[in-house]
């Protein structure tokens, strides 16, 4: 009997100590020190984000029911809590019920960002949300929440079966959850991004902020979400640089014109949250003057909805050059027939399905930065620079003249410009269409710089792999040569 007595109060004991373990999380900052990714599944932060957006939170913040647990809505069911993992339930209608098993009939309810999560923020379906309602007017439907845990089952290599992991099993606060519940902003707009930002203390540049609305579009309130609490907690330890506002003043003059920042676009595998290689956009040159598209390591979700690479003139174009499916190629080329230019950009758009065969460019996915220009090189001895450059897919150089260098044409009245298909060509390897008199280059107004005035010339040769310009003083005596065309 003595052992019976022993044996009731060790299981007595186990039952309180997993039931007191149960941590609070009472805010977002609460969240960031969860172990998401290597111990806990990220996809429960799918799952919570969507549960808060869900669920009704008035101004008392008091939770109700949108939904039926009892009818199975979203895959939600009734859970016993038999093994003891949260407290007993107090007298009345009251029940525990769970949601968040993606193989229930009824998950295809859930959004598909919970259902068919991007790569590196699946859970292998162990995540669930545990919320205890209390029964309003005979219907569980407009029910009260009164708790609401995050837990996960055990693994299998545990051993433990279905039983869920009280380690891992944490209470989130109402507070919490109204917190999370601004995040769920549809539209992701830049504004409603900036002011989740800056309400919570985030970090997030404008070149993150950015990528983003790019990457995730309507979602991005749900990425600013996962960026707060999954990566930015790795880099809490150090200064904050991005750039704070500044208090207004009141002393604007009668009218503001506002010219919006060119800021390039950053594309990181530490924004996307996952450690896969990161993908990759971008425009370079084919053999005959023509723009390519390259794409590397497309996440296979979005070659599962169907995606396309789409060119622009620009980083502000609104209207396509081109396009093409890229089916299931994580990687791959595309050779247009569009000239290369300065500016061009490749970005990634969903397939939008119209009707029989038809598809149109659907929502954007992620951009590459714009095509560049390379570097310019320095002329010896003189207070000028030699630039080699694309235009409607013909090789072109521009001399930057410092503009204290009043006398250049007198020191440049025999010099000349070559184009060359490669750096192995001499000198005077040359045809008469590739190459200009450096006093007869045109002034460029495309090209503002406060130091230089810059001139063009524009050749009739088409621009590929391994073109050069060189500068020559006079004769064959060179003074400056391009590095070859990689682009």
């Amino acid at each position: 009997m003595p052992g019976v007595i022993r044996s009731g109060c060790v299981a007595l004991f186990l039952i309180l100590t997993s039931v007191s373990a149960v941590q609070k999380l009472r805010t977002i900052n609460d969240l960031k020190k969860v172990n998401f990714g290597p111990t806990v599944p990220s996809h429960t932060l799918l799952l919570l984000h969507w549960f808060a957006s869900t669920v009704d939170i008035d101004n008392n913040n008091v939770v109700r029911l949108t939904f039926d647990p009892n009818r199975g809505d979203y895959g939600s069911h009734h859970y016993g809590n038999y093994e003891r993992l949260l407290e007993l339930l107090p007298r009345g209608n009251t029940r525990y019920f769970t949601v968040g098993n993606l193989y229930h009939e009824m998950s295809s309810q859930l959004p598909s960002y919970v259902v068919h999560p991007r790569q590196g923020y699946e859970g292998r379906n162990r995540d669930r949300i545990i919320f205890r309602v209390r029964e309003q007017n005979l219907e569980w439907q407009s029910g009260l929440i009164d708790r609401v845990y995050i837990t996960q089952h055990y693994q299998t290599s545990d051993n433990l079966g279905t039983a869920y992991d009280p380690a891992h099993t944490y209470e989130v606060t109402i507070n919490l959850l109204s917190q999370i519940r601004q995040f769920s902003t549809a539209d992701g707009d830049r504004y409603s991004l900036q002011n989740l930002r800056d309400r919570f203390g985030s970090r997030a540049d404008d070149s993150q902020m950015r990528y983003l609305r790019n990457t995730w579009g309507d979602l991005a309130c749900l990425g600013l979400l996962l960026f707060i609490v999954i990566q930015e907690k790795n880099i809490s330890d150090k200064p904050n640089n991005r750039r704070q506002p500044q208090v207004k003043r009141n002393t604007q003059p009668d009218f503001v014109v506002h010219i919006p920042e060119r800021r390039p676009i950053v594309a990181s595998q530490y924004y996307l949250g996952f450690t896969q290689p990161e993908m990759q956009l971008r425009v370079t040159t084919s053999t005959k003057g023509k723009a390519k598209i390259i794409w590397h390591n497309v996440p296979v979700n979005c070659l599962n909805e169907g995606a396309m690479v789409v060119l622009y003139r620009n980083d502000e174009a609104q209207t396509h050059l081109t396009y093409k499916s890229i089916g299931n190629a994580k990687s791959g080329i595309y050779n247009t027939s569009v000239p290369l230019n300065e500016g061009l950009q490749v970005r990634l758009h969903k397939i939008k399905k119209l009707c029989c065969f038809w598809t149109s460019i659907g929502e954007e996915i992620h951009r590459g930065g714009e095509f560049e220009t390379p570097s310019d090189v320095s002329i010896k001895g003189y207070s000028a620079k030699l630039q080699l450059f694309a235009k409607d897919g013909k090789a072109g150089a521009r001399l930057y003249v410092r503009k204290t260098f009043n006398d250049w044409k007198s020191e440049f009245k025999r010099s000349w410009v070559g184009f060359y298909s490669s750096g192995q060509q001499d000198t005077g390897d040359y045809e008469w269409w590739q190459w200009q008199w450096a006093t007869k280059f045109n002034l460029s107004t495309d090209c503002p710089d406060t130091s230089y005035d810059v001139y063009e010339y524009c050749s009739g040769m088409a621009i590929a792999p391994g073109v050069q310009a060189r500068f020559i003083l006079h004769g064959h005596a060179e003074k400056a040569r391009t590095p070859g065309w990689t682009g």
